[in-house]
């Protein structure tokens, strides 16, 4: 008997703490919900709300958990609402996208890699480069080595135009024909280069913008990545269509920025109807320790340009994934 009392006794403390854990659990999802939406009033809240598919698979995750052990009903409601929220900012990326009718019997392969100022595997991209055949590759992290390599080595594409670096914000575009009108643009107070030409391919010169906008991970730099935005803002009004903006932009298009800047444009994201494909960090990367998986590479275009396909490509020992896509008009 008293084993039995003892036994009966355990199991309103266990409520309690289990009770106590799930509270918890739910605070934390609503507070990462609450700062996500307040992206626009501080930095630090914009970095969290980069990770809206993870808020949004945690509050799903709790919200389910909730319910199939019978736990709150008012808990298992406020983290399903938190849950809508969050999923709320990834609905354009599972609705078709309807695209104009093709004109052009032509296609252009754009092929945007950011190599990792690390890497070292030289031989190794430029076979895959070949391999995928682009006719254009933008190269982000371009270091005077990798400029020098591909210069010499990357035969089918003999048209350049970089802005190598000893840092992580070299650039530069390697094309099989060679673009017109190029230049380096410095856009912002970040001093980071980037790249305007038209492409040549098609029936009509393809604008291009090719940049990689400053990390935001301290207050300084956040106010760089958004002067970036605002500069590239004005920069693509002077550009006419057929438009590419391309990059990474370490953001995620759910962010504040990313959607004024395709709202004020026009543009539209290549990945609109096509789910969500994270593009940072690449297994290579993990064995520096845990991290988040972003989406941070991006094709942006205007809305005449019509997107056949669009894919993920082979790392080679970069920390990014690289992004194709074949476009038309």
């Amino acid at each position: 008997m008293p084993v039995t009392t003892r036994k009966l006794q355990s199991h309103p403390h266990a409520s309690r703490i289990a009770n106590g854990c799930a509270l918890v659990i739910v605070a934390i999802c609503i507070v990462l919900t609450i700062l996500a939406e307040s992206e626009r009033l501080w930095w630090r809240a914009y970095l969290v709300a980069q990770f809206r598919v993870e808020i949004f698979a945690l509050c799903s995750l709790v919200a389910i958990a909730l319910v199939s052990f019978r736990g709150s009903a008012v808990l298992a409601t406020s983290v399903s609402l938190c849950a809508l929220l969050s999923f709320s900012h990834l609905i354009p990326y599972y609705i078709p996208r309807t695209q104009p009718p093709m004109v052009s019997e032509k296609s252009l392969k754009l092929m945007q890699i950011n190599l990792n100022v690390k890497n070292k595997q030289y031989e190794a991209v430029t076979a895959y480069i070949q391999r995928i055949d682009p006719d254009a590759v933008l190269l982000a992290e371009l270091t005077p080595e990798w400029r020098d390599y591909l210069t010499t080595h990357l035969k089918t594409h003999p048209h350049s135009v970089t802005d190598s670096r000893i840092d992580t914000y070299g650039i530069g575009i390697y094309c099989k024909k060679a673009p017109k009108n190029a230049s380096i643009e410095y856009l912002g107070k970040s001093g980071h280069p980037s790249i305007v030409a038209e492409l040549q391919g098609l029936e009509k010169s393809v604008h291009l913008l090719h940049t990689h906008v400053q990390g935001p991970v301290k207050e300084q730099f956040f106010a760089w990545h958004k002067g970036q935005f605002e500069a590239m803002q004005e920069l693509v009004k002077e550009l006419p269509p057929p438009l590419v903006v391309s990059g990474d932009l370490n953001a995620n298009a759910w962010t504040y920025l990313i959607s004024d800047f395709l709202n004020k444009s026009g543009l539209v994201d290549t990945q609109w109807g096509r789910g969500i494909r994270l593009t940072w960090p690449t297994p290579f990367y993990w064995r520096y320790g845990f991290c988040p998986l972003l989406a941070i590479d991006h094709f942006f275009v205007s809305d005449d340009v019509i997107v056949k396909r669009k894919d993920l490509g082979i790392p080679n020992s970069s920390d990014h994934y690289p992004v194709v896509i074949e476009i038309s008009l």
